[in-house]
């Protein structure tokens, strides 16, 4: 298996949203990959901060894929990806999953986007028998490093910094409404629960669907409006958070401008990726803007705290990688060999166990023995 990517720590959010799948275009890139390039399996994982291709295949042709699709010169493209192969592959996803590469280490989060990847492609018909060992193997190694480390103990992700940060500014400036464009997104809701959990109520939701609403809202003060009216509802809020999926500004500079002629302080915070607002709107007056790239700068206070967990959670990978490999070996190994295993394994030990002595090294066979002088035991 191969990875090829783009993420916070190579690249600026600028250039970041050049590399960004919908989900609409991962189904279109995906079909791309196996029909054109005959890539054997895919899985492409797009977040805020990140946009990686799993696959097995040509790198080559998918770095060529990639630079088509999205429009970008290939030396372009190459400048600025990372790339892993083998073992290595195996060690980067197992760190993604376990939220040891994420922006706040050990944030669950990721993990989810991950799963959501995977099914996404595997419905698709796009996974292999080895992105099928490699993603479930990544899986287990999350819930181990989730389970035996402290990373998570007290999970904060991106949407606990934004509510932090939002609690903060309404205590510092007297209370006030929140308005949340995209409340029904992923990011959205999570950033919602969030903002309930704290106990902020003055809350008012928009979106351009319908559906779903009144699961999020129930048992809440959330009020719900048109994402239409998106403008005048910003008239009144304190704090405007915007986090949808869509491919255009949600927030103009321009029509923020005539909301907020007041110049009381007021916090926007954009969380999507493409981003939802003008860069513009920051330098309006009473106006402070914030981005993923800032929260990225909170999420290095926080990690700091974490960071003397990490060594044991790479003891952890390093465990999941290795088994991880074996079994991906073998069933590569009992897929080509069916027939020739199934005769070796009727022959008896003693055959097998000298046979072995004459094709291995002495010290393969030396450590060969004492394994199995452990299995003895």
């Amino acid at each position: 298996m191969n990875c090829i990517g783009v993420n916070d720590k190579n690249m600026s959010l600028l250039e970041r949203e050049r590399y960004a799948f919908s989900a609409e275009e991962q189904r279109q890139f995906h079909g791309i990959l196996k029909e054109t390039y005959r890539c054997g399996g895919s899985v492409i994982l797009s977040t805020c901060n990140r946009s990686e291709i799993y696959f097995c295949g040509e790198s080559a042709y998918v770095e060529q894929a990639l630079a088509e699709y999205k429009g970008i010169p290939k030396s372009e493209v190459l400048a600025h990806i990372y790339s892993y192969a083998g073992e290595q592959a195996l060690r980067h996803l197992f760190s993604v999953a376990g939220g040891l590469d994420s922006m706040v280490l050990g944030e669950d989060e990721i993990l989810r986007q991950a799963k959501d990847a995977y099914r996404l492609a595997k419905e698709l018909g796009c996974t292999c028998n080895e992105i099928n060992i490699a993603f479930q193997g990544a899986f287990g190694c999350a819930k181990d490093i989730k389970t035996n480390t402290l990373l998570s103990r007290t999970p904060v992700s991106v949407g606990t910094l934004a509510a932090n940060r939002i609690e903060a500014f309404l205590r510092e400036h007297g209370g006030g409404t929140v308005l949340l464009v995209g409340i029904t997104g992923k990011i959205g809701s999570i950033l919602a629960k969030n903002l309930l959990d704290k106990g902020i109520r003055e809350i008012i939701g928009t979106t351009r669907r319908h559906a779903g609403l009144v699961s999020i809202c129930q048992n809440s003060e959330v009020r719900m409006v048109d994402f239409a009216d998106r403008y005048r509802c910003a008239k009144e809020a304190a704090v405007v958070v915007s986090a949808t999926a869509g491919p255009h500004y949600t927030f103009l500079a321009e029509g923020v401008r005539t909301a907020a002629q007041s110049g009381r302080p007021r916090l926007f915070i954009d969380m999507a990726v493409p981003r939802d607002m003008d860069a513009q709107i920051g330098a309006l007056p009473g106006i402070t803007l914030l981005n993923m790239d800032d929260f990225k700068r909170m999420a290095s206070d926080n990690n700091a705290l974490k960071l003397k967990e990490t060594d044991k959670a790479g003891l952890i990978v390093d465990g999941h990688v290795e088994e991880t490999v074996k079994s991906i070996s073998t069933s590569a190994f009992l897929e080509t060999h069916k027939e020739a295993f199934a005769e070796f394994s009727e022959k008896p030990f003693g055959s097998v166990f000298y046979r072995l002595r004459d094709e291995l090294s002495g010290e393969q066979w030396k450590a060969l023995l004492e394994a199995v002088e452990r299995l003895m035991e």
